[in-house]
C-alpha cells in the first residue's frame, strides 16, 4: 500500500468516466455498483501490486482505500463542527492525541 501513499490522495489522477454503471447484489446484503474509471497507468500498475500484496482484488482495494479517505473527510469535517461550537482543541489534547496515533502506527509523518 505504501506505493501509492508517497503522494497524498488527492494528488493521485484519477479519472472517473461514468460509461455505464450496473447495481450487483451479491446476495450477502451489500450492493455493488459496477462502475468504468480510467487511472493513470503508474497508478494502476501500484494499484494492482498494492491489492495483489494484500490478497484482495483490485475492485475491493481500491472501493477499501475509497471508503477510508471518505472517512478521513468526515473525521475532518466533525472536527471543524466540534471547533465551531467550543473553539480550538487544546494543544495538551492534540499532543497526546499525537502520541496514541504514533503508538497505534498511524501518527502524522513529519
Amino acid at each position: 500500500m505504501t506505493l501509492l501513499m508517497e503522494r497524498p490522495v488527492h494528488e493521485i489522477p484519477v479519472a472517473c468516466s461514468y460509461r455505464w454503471y450496473e447495481q450487483i447484489d451479491y446476495g450477502d446484503g451489500m450492493a455493488v455498483a459496477k462502475v468504468s474509471v480510467s487511472l493513470d497507468e503508474r497508478v494502476l500498475t501500484a494499484a494492482r501490486a498494492a491489492a495483489a500484496a494484500e490478497g484482495v482484488s483490485l475492485s475491493s482495494w481500491i472501493s477499501r482505500l475509497i471508503d477510508h479517505h471518505i472517512g478521513i473527510q468526515e473525521g475532518l469535517a466533525a472536527v471543524r463542527e466540534y471547533e465551531a461550537e467550543h473553539g480550538p482543541i487544546p494543544e495538551d489534547a492534540l499532543r497526546r492525541a499525537d502520541e496514541i496515533l504514533d503508538r497505534l502506527g498511524v501518527g502524522r509523518k513529519p
